[in-house]
Formats: structure tokens, C-alpha cells, sequence
């Protein structure tokens, strides 16, 4: 089942609501499951599993490894309903953007379709064929939809390298805006997760593997297993972290002040806030400028449509005079 931002945002507002007011997880997800949304099928899904185990009910719910790492990390350390906020809080913003990005695009989108229709009108009447008309429109929008699949491969494979691959993941990095968008929602994951579950019995190895796993980046989630295996043998956490050079030296900064204080669960909790509000900026940057790319590609579509359009008229005068 696939589950959108905005189901994400009231399945987790809710639970988070429910958990405050003293209700039991699978008591609160039982009301859910009352619904006829996506968030309610979701819960009827969870809800027989969630007493068995939580990281089952919620795949069996169809949420992400991202969600189920980070509600895990607030079991863990007795903080569930602040995680089920947090990510409330990431849907909502991701929803809100994902609306703004869409109405913005809406009229570029109907200027191309009416380019489309208006560009074949001419080479129709020439040919006199009404089939004519339609070859040309769906080509002109076949060309138009291959081009906006193409972006959208473009990033879907460029997540997953980031994901699967440290050199991927450090070549992306470098990429103006594409690297940073990746960069900062890597690190607010990494930080959410670890300052949820540091306080946890497991404590700082449990967490730091966890959110190396739920950033979705290949040197973020090496360098945390790596740093678990370092603490382990005795090394100190901030300089098993920095190894790797795989975070921002202001965050190693903060490691090795968190560590020498002895704050470690303030400072991680307030980075990962910092964290969240620069991925929300670029979310933002995102949904602003992403139609307005969408808009100047279909008026360079639209021209070189007319100046193809004006060679064909061209061609066909010609060939009328000649005769």
C-alpha cells in the first residue's frame, strides 16, 4: 500500500495525540483502523502486529525504513509519541510543499498542452489530414513527458547511489543545490534517530547504528557502524565519528563539544533541529523554483516547436511555387 505525505502526516498526528492522552499504541491505532482513508488501512494493517513487534506492524502498514528506524529509536527510549510528532511535522511540511509545487506547475503544464494542440493545427491543414493532427500532438507531449521522466530518473537513480554508494554518495555531495537537498535530509534523519534513542538502555551504540541506517546515505551510515565498532574497542565517540570526514566539521564541532560536556543528548537534539530546518529550507527552494524550470523548458519546447513549425510551412511554400 502506498502511503502519501499527507496520510503519513495524520497517521502520525494522531497516534501522537492519542499516546498523550495515556491510550495504548494498539488501542490507538484500533481507532484509526476506524477510518476509510489510506492513514486508517495503515492502521488496520499495523495494529494485530504492533504488540508483536513494532518494526513488523509498521512495514506491514507500508511505511518506509526511515519511519520504522525512527518510531524504533522513540520506543527504545520511552519517547514514541515525540517521534510520531517529529515525523508528523517532516510529512506535513513535505505535503505542503508537494501542493505548492504542484498548483505553481500547473500552468506551464497548461501551456504546453495548449501549445500542443494549437502547433498541429497548421501542419494538419497543409497535409489535409486530420491524423496528421494528432501525430503531432502526440509527439510534441510524448517529447515533453520523456523529458520530465527523464528528471525524475535522473533523481530516483541519484537517491539510490547516495543511499547505496560512498563514492556516489561523495561526488553528489559537490552538486550545487542537488547536493546539499540530499546533504541536509541525510543529516536531520541521523540526528532525529540518535537523539531520540541516546537515552535508551542500549544507549549511544544502539542509537548511532540506527541512525546511520536511517539517514539513507552510504558515508553517513559506513561512518556510524564504523564508529560503533571504534566506541567499542574503546575509542572516544566525537573522534570515531570524524574519522571518516563524512560530516560537516560544524557537527564534528558539536560531537566533540557534546562529548566533553557530557551533553551529548541536548546538543544531538538541538542540531538535529538545526538540521531540520535547513532540509525544510531546501524543501522550500525546491517547491519554488522546481515550476519555474518546469516553465522555461516547455517555452524552450514551445519555440523550438514553432521554429520546426515555421520550416515545414516554409518548405511547403516553396514546393508549391516551384510547381
Amino acid at each position: 500500500m502506498q502511503l502519501r505525505f499527507q496520510d503519513k502526516e495524520h497517521f502520525f498526528h494522531d497516534t501522537a495525540q492519542m499516546l498523550r492522552s495515556g491510550i495504548p499504541l494498539q488501542r490507538a491505532w484500533e481507532h484509526l483502523s476506524a477510518g476509510r482513508d489510506r492513514a486508517a488501512a495503515a492502521a488496520r494493517a499495523a495494529a494485530p502486529l504492533v504488540n508483536q513487534e513494532l518494526d513488523a506492524a509498521l512495514k506491514a502498514g507500508g511505511f518506509s525504513r526511515v519511519d520504522r528506524e525512527i518510531l524504533a529509536a522513540g520506543e527504545q527510549s520511552g519517547r514514541i509519541e515525540e517521534a510520531c510528532r517529529e515525523l508528523a511535522d517532516y510529512y506535513a511540511h513535505l505535503a505542503k510543499g508537494r501542493k505548492r509545487a504542484v498548483a505553481a506547475s500547473l500552468y506551464p503544464v497548461f501551456i504546453l498542452h495548449l501549445a500542443a494542440l494549437l502547433l498541429s493545427i497548421p501542419p494538419a491543414i497543409i497535409s489535409g489530414s486530420f491524423s496528421k493532427f494528432f501525430t503531432q500532438v502526440v509527439s510534441f507531449l510524448g517529447m515533453a513527458y520523456l523529458a520530465g521522466g527523464f528528471f525524475v530518473l535522473v533523481f530516483w537513480i541519484l537517491a539510490k547511489a547516495f543511499q547505496s554508494s560512498t563514492a556516489a554518495d561523495r561526488l553528489i555531495r559537490t552538486v550545487p543545490a542537488v547536493g546539499g537537498f540530499f546533504r541536509d535530509a541525510a543529516l536531520a534523519r541521523f540526528c532525529l534517530v540518535l537523539s531520540l534513542g541516546i537515552r535508551s538502555a542500549d544507549g549511544v551504540l544502539s542509537s548511532l547504528g540506527r541512525a546511520g541506517r536511517a539517514s539513507k546515505s552510504a558515508c553517513v551510515d559506513a561512518a556510524s557502524q564504523a564508529a560503533v565498532s571504534a566506541i567499542r574497542a574503546g575509542a572516544g565517540f566525537a573522534g570515531s565519528l570524524a574519522v571518516s570526514r563524512s560530516f560537516p566539521a560544524d557537527l564534528e564541532r558539536a560531537f566533540g563539544v557534546a562529548e566533553a560536556s557530557g551533553r551529548l543528548e541536548e546538543e544531538i537534539t538541538r542540531w538535529a533541529g538545526i538540521y531540520r530546518e535547513r532540509f525544510f529550507q531546501r524543501v522550500d527552494s525546491l517547491t519554488e523554483w522546481l515550476p519555474r524550470i518546469l516553465y522555461l523548458l516547455v517555452v524552450a519546447l514551445v519555440v523550438f516547436r514553432m521554429f520546426s513549425l515555421i520550416t515545414q510551412i516554409t518548405g511547403a511554400y516553396s514546393t508549391v511555387f516551384e510547381m
